[in-house]
């Protein structure tokens, strides 16, 4: 059996499903035996080997998002516990989403509904968990980016989304001191992308009308400032100024400096004792540029994960941007016209893979292989992810052009 995944994952398994982990050594593609597209294909278009492909495959491609391990970040949080039913049912979390058909919108929903529970009040010093927070907000308290995160990641996974933490910043040489903040990137299979949102202010970021990621943020300001980027606010996705006095956090300039929280499932695990880690992207940035927390009234200092030897660096950045749901294909022809397909994916909570064929309804798959018969023409063949939480994946789609005339095995 051949490992598909990095023996270096991180996982809290029973929370994560890693589906098709391990598929025989025949299903894998080899120069010998696969057959692929010659030149150049758009971004989301890709050759697709066909192991033991005979000439009757004339063409073999794949569409969509392309799969990437969960190899450093894999915690996440256990759709079976019961914090997230008290969640959901506590506080009408499903009402929030009724009848909304965009998933994106559904996002956006939540993020302003965790934004509306409470004031911000920078200086609140209580903590606690998501129900803690919760119920302490309903006397009137205000709170901060720290709450605002830890909620919004709570009512996130409550609803089956894959969710995760963030330690964002300025560069202290912006304002003569830093100006950390915490917020939480949410998977959007609408965008199949990771997407920055910030409960505490109700907003995000976009170019040409894309929401973005933490590190397309982190690497837009390090380059040109963030040009071209523009500030959204609430479900309406307003533009709003970029920089203001009250908020010197939320800009793209904040994402100078961008970590992810390596804790593992900080809501259904909310006594975990493990110490803190922060995943960084190993770039330019981050080795040639020291981060520096604090300034104006207290002295500058090195981010405490220097000293703590706490930092995690990345050498590439699909290691932070995992593809949750998103499969990925293999396939070997095993008859004349007929190929096995086998799925990987790295879907939490994960409940089966869906399949359909030329455009036909969408249908259940026993297990994480299908059989696809093939006939003269074009053959179209498309998979997506379902989580318990009934959340669909990106769908990724493979093409065969079959013409049965040629018949000689490779």
């Amino acid at each position: 059996m051949k490992r598909w995944f990095p023996a270096k994952i991180v996982a809290l398994v029973s929370a994560l499903a890693l589906a098709g982990l391990a598929a025989p050594r025949s299903y894998l593609p080899s120069p010998a035996h696969s057959q692929a597209v010659a030149g150049s294909l758009p971004d989301d278009r890709r050759s697709m080997p066909v192991d033991e492909a005979s000439d009757a495959i004339v063409r073999a491609t794949l569409s969509g998002p392309r799969f990437h391990a969960p190899e450093l970040i894999a915690a996440v949080e256990d759709y079976h516990n019961p914090r997230l039913k008290r969640l959901r049912d506590e506080y009408g979390l499903e009402k929030v989403t009724a009848g909304e058909p965009s998933e994106f919108r559904k996002l956006l929903k939540l993020r302003h509904w965790v934004h509306t529970r409470w004031p911000i009040d920078n200086d609140q010093k209580e903590g606690g968990d998501a129900f803690a927070i919760l119920e302490k907000a309903k006397t009137g308290a205000g709170f901060h980016c720290s709450h605002s995160l830890t909620v919004q990641h709570a009512v996130m996974v409550a609803m089956g989304y894959v969710v995760r933490d963030l330690g964002v910043d300025r560069s202290h040489q912006d304002l003569g001191r830093s100006a950390h903040h915490g917020v939480n990137e949410v998977w959007s299979n609408d965008q199949a992308k990771w997407v920055l949102l910030d409960a505490k202010y109700d907003i995000h970021f976009e170019r040409d009308g894309a929401p973005l990621s933490a590190m397309e943020l982190h690497e837009a300001v390090r380059a040109d400032g963030g040009k071209g980027i523009v500030k959204v606010q609430g479900i309406k996705r307003r533009p709003v100024p970029m920089d203001t006095p009250d908020a010197p956090e939320a800009t793209v300039r904040g994402y100078w400096w961008v970590s992810y929280y390596l804790r593992p499932a900080p809501f259904t695990i909310p006594h975990w004792s493990g110490g803190s880690r922060l995943l960084v992207l190993d770039n330019d940035a981050f080795r040639n540029v020291t981060w520096y927390r604090g300034g104006r009234d207290e002295k500058l200092v090195k981010h405490w994960a220097y000293g703590a030897q706490a930092f995690v660096p990345a050498r590439e950045r699909h290691e932070i941007e995992w593809t949750p749901g998103v499969p990925d294909l293999r396939a070997r022809q095993v008859a004349p016209a007929e190929l096995e397909v086998a799925f990987r994916s790295a879907t939490p909570n994960f409940d089966t893979y869906l399949a359909r064929l030329d455009n036909g309804s969408w249908k259940p798959v026993p297990g994480d292989r299908m059989r696809w018969p093939l006939r003269t023409g074009e053959n179209r063949l498309e998979i997506r992810t379902r989580n318990l939480a009934g959340i669909v994946g990106p769908v990724v789609s493979a093409a065969i052009e079959f013409k049965p005339g040629k018949t000689t095995a490779h």
